[in-house]
C-alpha cells in the first residue's frame, strides 16, 4: 500500500539527495561504494529502452569515474517535480524531472532498506518528447530556488 498522505515522518526523504545516483561521485566514487549503494539484484531500463544488469551498469559508472567515458550530465542538470514514495516497510520510489544531456528525462529510482542502509534496486529514465531542458541556475517556479 502506497503512503499518500502529505510529508509522513516514515517518509526517506534523504533519498532525493542521492539522485541522480550513478552520476554523483560523492555517492559513488569507486567499486566499494558501488557495490555498498546498488542491490545485487539491480536493473535498469534506459531512456533509450536498454535493459542494462547490475554489471554493465557498474562498468560504465566505473569507467566514467577513471575518465574512460564521458559523464552523462557534463553540463550540469536541473531536478523537478521530485517526490519520494514510500512503497512499503523497506521499499521507497524517487520520482524526478531531470533536465541535463541536451534532453528532459522523467526518472524513477526504487529503493530497498537493508538494516538501516538504503540500495538502488532499480531505475529508469524515459526521454519526455519535445521537451526543451532548462538550464540549472533557472529560476525555479514562483521564484524559489
Amino acid at each position: 500500500m502506497v503512503d499518500h498522505s502529505p510529508d509522513p515522518p516514515h517518509v526517506p526523504w534523504e533519498l532525493l539527495s542521492r539522485e541522480p545516483v550513478f552520476d554523483l561521485p560523492e555517492i559513488i566514487w569507486d567499486e566499494d561504494s558501488f557495490n555498498a549503494e546498488v542491490a545485487a539484484d539491480f536493473h535498469e531500463i534506459a531512456a533509450s529502452g536498454t535493459v542494462y544488469d547490475r554489471q554493465t551498469v557498474q562498468g560504465i559508472v566505473l569507467d566514467r569515474l577513471a575518465g574512460l567515458r564521458p559523464t552523462s550530465l557534463d553540463g550540469g542538470y536541473r531536478i523537478e517535480d521530485a517526490e519520494v514514495r514510500l512503497l512499503g516497510t523497506d521499499v521507497a520510489q524517487v520520482l524526478y524531472t531531470l533536465h541535463g544531456q541536451r534532453r528532459v528525462t522523467r526518472r524513477s529510482t526504487l529503493y530497498r532498506r537493508r538494516g538501516t542502509r538504503w540500495q538502488v534496486v532499480f531505475h529508469q529514465g524515459t526521454v519526455v518528447q519535445g521537451a526543451a531542458p532548462l538550464p540549472p541556475d533557472h529560476p525555479a517556479p514562483g521564484g524559489a530556488r
